[in-house]
């Protein structure tokens, strides 16, 4: 008896178009990086800001063209324009405690992790090294406010809701796994991973993505003054600051918890009318070439980077 093929609706198309974003993401990024380092190889004299600066062009293009690109493809399947708006007053009073200290529980993990990683010959990849002066603003710009602004309207305000119509756990999971991938350390993939579940619930429940780039922008404003305490400080003091901070994120978190059960606790996410399909999202999604391509794409950087 044949067997009945995935009906072609808008979550094949869409599968399709999120695979092409990213591989433009990669592709992108990989001819900019490129040009970066002949620049400033054929312009040693270069001094610490410009390179900053160019870290920071690079950095927003790199996420700007997979963007825009996934915005045109998609709008003949509805999604919705881009609304910034200000983050919503519990997202800042609650949510963003909350988050901290979720965080730290994932950098716990994740060092337990590059622990068992450290046994089979793991090596991380090498942290960048922070300037001084003036070109620290702009490092802070390319480490810290790009990436969080870049990535939640890619991942979130886009992929995400582009698959939203579908479920939205489905659409969090999904989005998730790709911005997990093209991080390089494997050590963090499964901190980064619970990360991007909380920020892709955050996104969904409360309908602003918005939201979401000021936890982002927290939490790489965190690991910015870790990195810079232990580059700039003695282990000492580096321990000690870590543990100042870890401890009010811990006392933030512990505080926001009964305000977010005096507020009925976690909001349930909404949902949405769809076209019923006899096959499975997973039958409709993984037939997708361009999405199945990217996805396995990604698992074989990630599992070739183990043995770098």
């Amino acid at each position: 008896m044949q067997t009945e093929q995935p009906r072609r609706d808008n979550l094949y198309y869409a599968a399709n178009l999120i695979g092409l974003a990213v591989l433009v993401y990669l592709a992108v990024s990989a001819l900019l990086q490129t040009a970066l380092a002949a620049l400033l190889a054929a312009l040693p004299g270069i001094p610490a800001w410009g390179t900053a600066l160019a870290n920071c062009a690079v950095t927003a293009a790199d996420l700007a063209a997979p963007l825009l690109c996934l915005r045109h493809w998609a709008a003949p399947l509805g999604l919705p324009p881009l609304r910034l708006q200000r983050p919503h007053r519990e997202a800042a009073l609650i949510g963003l405690p909350l988050f901290l200290c979720f965080t730290t529980l994932c950098g716990v993990a994740a060092n337990l992790v590059r622990m068992l990683l450290d046994l089979g010959g793991y090596v991380p990849p090498q942290t960048m090294r922070l300037p001084e002066g003036g070109a620290l603003v702009l490092s802070f710009l390319s480490v810290c406010l790009i990436p969080a602004v870049g990535e939640e309207l890619f991942f979130r305000g886009t992929i995400q809701k582009l698959l939203s119509p579908y479920g939205g756990w489905f659409s969090i999971i999904v989005s998730s796994l790709f911005f997990t991938l093209l991080h390089p350390d494997l050590s963090q993939l499964p901190s980064i991973f619970a990360m991007s579940l909380f920020l892709g619930y955050v996104a969904a429940a409360s309908g602003s993505v918005a939201n979401t780039i000021l936890l982002h922008f927290a939490n790489n404003t965190s690991s910015f003054l870790l990195l810079w305490s232990r580059q700039q400080m003695d282990g000492t003091n580096a321990m000690a600051f870590s543990a100042v901070l870890f401890t009010l994120y811990f006392a933030a978190g512990l505080l926001a918890l009964p305000a977010l059960i005096r507020r009925g606790g976690p909001r349930r996410l909404p949902r949405y009318p769809t076209r019923r399909n006899r096959m499975g999202r997973t039958e409709r999604i993984l037939p997708a070439p361009f999405f199945t391509f990217t996805l396995l794409l990604l698992v074989l950087t990630d599992l070739l980077e183990y043995f770098r």
